[in-house]
């Protein structure tokens, strides 16, 4: 044999014949789910895990996935062809594979099961039989055995049927898994083969009978492989060197369900009453869930073992937390009210008057009761000298530590005790508080006199718990009630303790813990920082550690850490029940009493924590799961309904996980939750990253799970859309302006076009009617020649009256003339005007000598009025000397500058000569004059500009009038 089978084949028989009696000095704690818990069903066939952490178990009544905090449950409305599933495994890709009872295959992938029907790879197998085992071998391909064939397929989705090996047709296969060597080992008929590449070659030969040939009678893996033989003997086979070495059935035959083999050293016997653990190198051996009929044996990713049973659901071993078994002649595991340990001997007292010492090296236990079975309940323990100080519903008794001899005792329910420094203790009954001698209970003093819960003493203070508060008793002996200015205080107080910086703890019974110093409240614990329950039954303070016990489960809080972090052990972790009696810490190790019995852990271990890894299970929009699409996921405007699903899983926190969670782009701030799932009902348009990290109930938290997405925007607040309106918008204004504007400039126009038609009407009309009486005096003057036979004066005047009637009818349909020809035209006027007053007046017209007077163009017409009216107004009265008439051209930086300057008797004086038919045309020719240049300023956009002055001699006598015509330089060519 070889070196390891040598060393346990020997011991082998009787440790396992022995294994029965190897576990009553301790007893495991397990987790355990059922299906009030979400459990499919209660008889559990199979078990595995997946990629991502899952646990997957195949029940009679469908299968189940669990997260350590809640079961998903598949039925065949989910796609499984049948519901009672006896065969699963979970590969390397994340696929799961289920074996039903019904003659079918299927496996669970991405949210969806994929079966024979909706499949095309599984759609190629033609199964004859149910599933015995599913394998994979180092190259990701799938081995499925049946009894009398096997299927593999391989990564590229082909299906292979092997229905013989080397010739011979496969009957009674009954076992297959991984070689060492990554390919398939496949048993049939007592031998083991190999299959690679479509080769089957022979590993070894076992002598295992027909009658014994079944898979819960073989178990193989990598390195292991082992039967039943007719002797009822377990034949073990390593793989690793080809011996063999056996073991006599420690159990009845009939009570054997199945073999597991986890990992490459452990054997688990399941069995109808338990199951039994073989390490294979060490031949060490310890029997596990007694009384249970265990199915499967399993170990996950972080060591946890878990039991799957026949009707009892599934259990997770607490490797941890152990159980002390107590048998008493009344129960086995009575409730326990008292511990306290004195050396190596853990002294216990239970709800019946035993008392009872446990050795902390060997578990064994001894019963000291002095009167036990009465119904009595042991509340405290504690030595003085040789005797033990009891303190019970009877009341405080002194008993000899060797003799059990009643010694003292004091009656009335015992409630709480306080050892003072010089040996005095202070004691809570129901009666009252009172100060008892230490070696006597002789009563010194009676500081209470009603029911009490719970006392404290700090040197000459005392703190007295009630129903109804907190009281404080000073040296004085007077007494204050503490909770007139603490809210707290008014509760009923269940517990006090007191840590090295004077920090008094005070527990009550229904609002959980403070820490009180110097008459204040410094911190306050309840359910909302973490305690398991509000209800506090007892405080118990080791070091930094303050341990209390709830209804509803212990908790450690950490005092020498920022924030005081809680750490809860419930029954989920393994403690018997969750309502905690009494508690007792020594340096690492924590005795705890349940009504369930005793246990305790060691709570420095560091198996106690666990890695906790988080996986987002959906993310539902549009009711549908878009799981698949995470990698680009976009939300639809009109359907902006978000839920996300998620789990942490961490098995040993059992549920106790904390979410981490923001969603950038909608806030920045990290919010928490106990719950696995979120909803965002309506998210605005927009980029989003949703991020979620896990912590576990150690600490421990999960690697951050970041979500992009977004939120699809509308088209009408997108902002394209937005600057298309604000384009349209800004169109839409501009051409209502231009329009608008081109409407005020067409008016504009039209107006302007119908005032110059009417001026240029009048003017045209003016120039044509021309002064009556100039006409009228012209007319009388060629009669007068005419008439005295002056041929030759005739005949010149009629020439240059025609001439100026010709110039006149002309210039009338001009805008502009030359300047040359206004000087013409009025030379022509003032001779006319001349000859008709003969010697009365003259005129002069005088033009710059840098003036080119066929470089300017003027309106015609414009001054005419001007020179006509200094001659009817300023000469045509004049009695003293000759009239002139004086016009002067000359040339300005800005165009032109026109005056007309006479020598006449002034306007004030000519306003005496005027008559209604002189007032009416001089008023109609003015201001026709100054309408047209108004007009032509406006039209051309220029500046003609306007001045008249009187003129006034030496004496200041007026001497005569000045009109001045400024013209700016008009680039509009003279019409002919």
């Amino acid at each position: 044999m070889s070196p390891v089978l040598n060393r346990i084949a020997c011991p082998l028989i009787i440790v396992l014949l022995l294994a029965c009696c190897s576990g009553l000095c301790q007893e495991y704690t397990y987790t355990h789910y059922n299906v009030p818990d979400g459990l499919a069903g209660s008889t559990v066939y199979c078990i595995t895990q997946d990629r991502d952490g899952f646990i997957w178990l195949g029940t009679e009544t469908g299968v189940s996935r669990f997260d350590g905090t809640h079961f998903r449950n598949f039925t065949t409305a989910d796609g499984l062809p049948d519901i009672e599933v006896l065969q699963m495994y979970g590969d390397s890709r994340g696929r799961v594979w289920m074996a039903p009872f019904r003659k079918s295959v299927c496996f669970y992938y991405k949210g969806m099961i994929h079966d024979q029907k909706n499949d095309p790879v599984l759609r190629q197998l033609h199964l004859g039989e149910t599933v015995d085992n599913f394998a994979e071998d180092a190259a990701g391909d799938i081995l499925i055995q049946q009894r009398t064939s096997l299927y593999v397929i391989d990564n590229q989705g082909r299906a292979v049927r092997y229905d013989s090996i080397n010739g011979r047709p496969i009957r009674d296969c009954i076992a297959a898994c991984r070689s060492r060597s990554g390919h398939f080992n496949i048993e049939m008929a007592g031998q083991v083969y190999e299959l690679t590449v479509n080769r089957f070659r022979p590993v070894s030969s076992m002598a295992i009978q027909k009658d014994y040939a079944s898979p819960n009678m073989v178990a193989m893996n990598r390195d292991w492989v082992l039967w039943i033989s007719p002797r009822y003997e377990c034949v073990i086979h390593s793989f690793r060197d080809g011996r063999e070495m056996n073991r006599t059935w420690a159990r009845p035959y009939f009570q054997h369900i199945a073999f597991s083999l986890v990992g490459d050293s452990l054997l688990f016997t399941n069995e109808a009453t338990g199951a039994l653990e073989y390490n294979l190198y060490t031949g060490e051996s310890k029997r596990l869930l007694p009384g249970q009929p265990v199915s499967r044996a399993f170990r996950d990713e972080s060591g946890n073992l878990w039991f799957s049973t026949m009707g009892q659901g599934i259990f997770r071993l607490n490797s941890n937390i152990r159980m002390i078994p107590i048998h008493t002649g009344r129960t086995n595991n009575p409730s326990i009210h008292a511990i306290s340990l004195f050396g190596d001997d853990l002294l216990i007292g239970d709800d019946h008057n035993s008392l009872l010492s446990v050795n902390v090296r060997n578990l064994k236990v001894e019963d000291r009761s002095p009167r036990p079975n009465f119904k009595n309940r042991i509340l405290f323990i504690d030595t003085v000298a040789e005797r033990w100080l009891i303190g019970s519903d009877f009341g405080v008794s002194l008993i000899s530590r060797k003799a059990t001899n009643l010694n003292a005792a004091i009656g009335g329910g015992f409630k709480s005790i306080c050892k003072k420094a010089n040996g005095d203790l202070l004691v809570g009954f129901s009666w009252g508080a009172a100060l008892l001698d230490g070696r006597s209970l002789r009563l010194i003093d009676t500081l209470w006199r009603e029911r009490t819960t719970a006392v404290f003493a700090r040197r000459d203070t005392a703190y007295i718990g009630t129903l109804n508060g907190l009281y404080r008793v000073d040296p004085d002996c007077s007494v204050k009630y503490l909770g007139e200015k603490t809210r707290f205080l008014q509760q009923r107080i269940a517990a006090m303790a007191a840590d090295s910086t004077g920090m008094l703890w005070i527990a009550s019974y229904d609002g959980g813990i403070i820490g009180y110093r110097k008459d204040s409240v410094i911190v306050t614990l309840t359910r909302q920082q973490g305690l398991t329950s509000n209800i506090c039954r007892n405080l118990f303070l080791r070091g930094n550690r303050l341990w209390v016990g709830t209804d509803k489960g212990l908790n450690v809080i950490r005092l020498d850490k920022p924030g005081y972090p809680i750490t809860q052990y419930t029954s989920k972790d393994g403690l018997p029940s969750d309502i905690i009696n009494v508690v007792y810490a020594d340096s690492s190790m924590v005795y705890v009493g349940t009504p369930a019995g005793l246990c305790f852990f060691d709570a420095s271990k560091p198996n106690v924590s666990e890695d906790c890894r988080l996986r987002l299970l959906s993310v539902l929009n549009e009711n549908r799961n878009k799981i698949d699409d995470t990698a680009s996921l976009s939300i639809p405007y009109k359907d902006k309904f978000l839920r996300l699903e998620f789990a942490g899983i961490s098995y040993r926190s059992v549920g106790d996980i904390t979410y981490h969670y923001r969603m950038l782009g909608l806030d920045s701030i990290w919010r928490e939750t106990k719950e696995t799932f979120l909803e965002y009902p309506t998210l605005p348009s927009g980029n989003y990253v949703f991020q979620l990290s896990a912590v576990n109930k150690f600490g421990i938290s999960s690697p951050l799970l970041t979500l992009p997405f977004d939120v699809a925007t509308p088209f009408w607040l997108t902002t394209w859309f937005r600057l298309l309106c604000l384009a349209v918008f800004l169109l839409l204004v501009w051409l209502l302006v231009s329009w608008r504007i081109r409407t005020i400039r067409r008016r504009q126009d039209e107006k302007m076009q119908l005032t110059a038609r009417i001026v240029d009407a009048e003017r045209v009309a003016l120039q044509a009617q021309m002064n009556p009486h100039f006409l009228f005096n012209c007319l009388n003057s060629i009669q007068h020649y005419v008439f005295s036979q002056d041929i030759y004066a005739a005949n010149k005047y009629i020439a240059g009256f025609a001439r100026l009637v010709r110039s006149t009818l002309q210039h009338s349909t001009d805008s502009f003339i030359l300047l040359s020809d206004e000087i013409s035209y009025l030379n022509t006027y003032l001779s006319l005007e001349k000859l008709r007053f003969k010697e009365k007046m003259d005129y002069l017209i005088e033009v710059d000598p840098d003036i080119d007077k066929d470089d300017y163009v003027l309106p015609p017409m414009l001054i005419q009025p001007f020179v006509e009216n200094s001659m009817r107004h300023g000469l045509r009265h004049k009695t003293d000397g000759q009239g002139l008439i004086r016009l002067r051209f000359k040339k300005a930086d800005a165009g032109l500058v026109v005056i007309v300057e006479d020598n006449g008797i002034g306007r004030q004086k000519a306003a005496t000569f005027k008559t209604p038919q002189h007032i009416e045309y001089q008023s109609k020719g003015m201001s026709l004059t100054g309408d047209r240049i108004s007009m032509l300023n406006t039209k051309y956009n220029n500046n003609i500009r306007l001045s008249v002055t009187d003129l006034k001699d030496a004496g200041g006598e007026a001497a005569g009038t000045q009109v001045v015509l400024e013209f700016p330089l008009f680039y509009e060519p003279a019409e002919k």
